[in-house]
């Protein structure tokens, strides 16, 4: 009898850390706080544990057995981003593990570790994306041909110096701070060589890939599915980020007005 006790808790224990595993994974990348806590609730009712609570928030996730031994999980979440491409490796997989009764957690775990490490680009491509969107945005808002390839230029140096910075520091609003800094330096200065007549477009289509879009949205759709912690937590972060682009560019133009410069 405790033989069969010792064996369904160590069953239960791994299916936890497999879970909470799943949903580390799903945090880190973006996903939204309610669509973690599903996805934790179908892993572990899949699998006949069906008394557990979950609760989530940007920064933290804690499994509990509510009814019988009170046996809980819970793991920090130290650094989040965005990629939409694990988000839907791990969805895939959530179904997969639910609906394949064979699927043992030792397989799952190992998938899981597989998700974790794999890249869905190269970096190269993401620069190259990331330069013809910001330009492309600048061309929609008027800029010449001069411009189209200076905003190219400028908006994948300056996702090279977020990531570099974030690599330091794992605070995004810094990061945003430095990027956003640089583009402005590069608009006025390519201004006063005579390169550019205004720094709007470069200025404006350069600061494309930093804005919070994704997660201003994510913590709308949590706070409209009640999670309300994640929700505004979410909506805050995005202001940071939002303030430190309008910090960073705007105390370089003050400078440059101050100095003469034109708009």
């Amino acid at each position: 009898m405790d033989q069969e006790f010792n064996t369904g808790l160590e069953r239960k224990k791994d299916l936890f850390r497999l879970a909470l595993f799943a949903g580390e994974l799903m945090l880190r990348n973006g996903a939204e706080t309610y669509r973690v806590e599903d996805t934790i609730l179908r892993i572990c009712h899949s699998r006949g544990f069906r008394h557990v609570s979950v609760f989530t928030s940007p920064t933290a996730i804690i499994i509990s057995d509510e009814r019988f031994d009170g046996l809980t999980f819970m793991k920090t979440i130290k650094n989040r981003g965005i990629n939409l491409n694990k988000i839907n490796l791990l969805n895939n997989f959530s179904r997969d593990f639910v609906s394949n009764k064979d699927l043992s957690i030792e397989q799952g775990i190992k998938i899981l570790k597989k998700i974790e490490v794999s890249k869905s680009y190269d970096q190269w491509i993401i620069y190259i994306g990331t330069g013809l969107g910001s330009a492309c945005f600048a061309v929609l808002l008027g800029a010449t041909f001069a411009d189209f390839i200076l905003t190219f230029i400028t908006s994948i140096f300056a996702v090279i110096i977020f990531d570099k910075m974030f690599t330091i520091s794992s605070i995004s609003s810094f990061s945003t701070l430095a990027a956003s800094i640089f583009i402005a330096v590069v608009g006025v200065s390519l201004s006063s060589l005579g390169l550019l007549s205004k720094p709007n477009m470069l200025i404006v289509g350069s600061i494309m890939p930093l804005l919070p879009g994704v997660a201003l949205i994510k913590g709308l759709r949590d706070l409209i599915s009640g999670d309300l912690i994640s929700g505004v937590a979410r909506a805050f972060d995005a202001l940071l980020t939002a303030m430190a682009i309008a910090f960073g560019v705007g105390f370089i133009l003050e400078i440059w007005l101050k100095l003469g410069g034109v708009l």
